[in-house]
């Protein structure tokens, strides 16, 4: 069994992309609703609570779990394989969302953390995240290693997440999303190459970022991109395949009642939540 992790339902929007894309395996996902969002917390708060959402999944029978939430990637994932995985799970493994996009957006392979002299060069793309995200540096310092000539211009989008997860509606959610775009667009003084929706919330209301970006640029699909890294992982490291049914199992740290919020935005059968507690 697989699991995935997110502060809050964003995940879903990676879930099913990997389900589609992994038919056969089963999920578990867990939502961490009742200390969502993650955007304004402190490093080590973050670490805390990333651990203890992986340490359930992986006490439910999760080998694998993926981190799909930017914020928990940027700022916990390192600490975590590093330091707390080999002691705790040594066989299991952790991936993240911010490797498969740093990929993307450089085309060099993680691996290879030494400049690439042609990598990037003459482009520029725009990158919309949390605080914490943006605050963390960890897509800019990546990209750097890779391709120090591409230009990553990161924009926080405060509330934004507040407003998906509360149901907030069309209206308010794209008056954020147009303010957030103006800004940045006028900070680079040009239409960006490519924009990457740098939270796993924002690909929940992508046709409005589409929408407010320039035509010309190309908008990373952030879900389709790390469900096809995990095929990729999984083909290279059979051992963390397991047969299974197709099953999808969606948990939550706070109240279901309460997720259905967020609804609007996700598919019926991908929001059906059960209580932790239901574990």
């Amino acid at each position: 069994m697989i699991g995935v992790f997110d502060s809050g339902s964003g995940g879903i929007t990676i879930l099913e992309a990997l389900h589609k894309r992994l038919p056969d395996q089963d999920f578990l996902y867990l939502g961490d609703h009742r200390n969502a969002p993650y955007g304004h917390r402190n490093n080590d708060q973050i670490v805390a609570l990333t651990k203890d959402a992986v340490d359930i999944l992986m006490k439910a029978g999760c080998s694998l779990v993926v981190l799909a939430c930017n914020t928990a990637a940027a700022v916990a994932l390192r600490t975590l394989q590093q330091e707390w995985l080999p002691v705790a799970w040594p066989e299991n493994r952790i991936l993240g969302v911010l490797v498969p996009m740093v990929e993307a957006m450089t085309g060099v392979p993680w691996s290879q953390e030494k400049p690439h002299a042609e990598a990037g060069e003459g482009r520029t793309i725009a990158l919309f995240a949390t605080r914490k995200t943006v605050e963390s540096g960890a897509y800019v310092e990546e990209v750097r290693k890779r391709a120090p000539h591409l230009k990553l211009v990161q924009k926080a989008c405060p509330g934004l997440v507040d407003a998906i997860e509360g149901g907030a509606g069309n209206r308010p959610i794209a008056g954020l999303i147009d303010g957030f775009v103006a800004e940045i667009l006028e900070e680079i003084g040009t239409a960006p190459d490519a924009a990457l929706l740098g939270c796993t919330h924002f690909p929940l209301v992508k046709s409005t970022f589409r929408s407010a970006l320039p035509a010309a640029t190309e908008l990373y699909s952030q879900p389709e991109i790390v469900a096809a890294s995990l095929a990729d992982y999984l083909a290279r490291h059979p051992e963390y395949i397991r047969s299974g049914t197709g099953t999808v199992r969606l948990l939550t740290t706070g109240r279901p009642a309460d997720v259905i919020a967020a609804g609007a935005y996700l598919p019926a059968r991908m929001n059906r939540f059960e209580s932790l507690d239901s574990l």
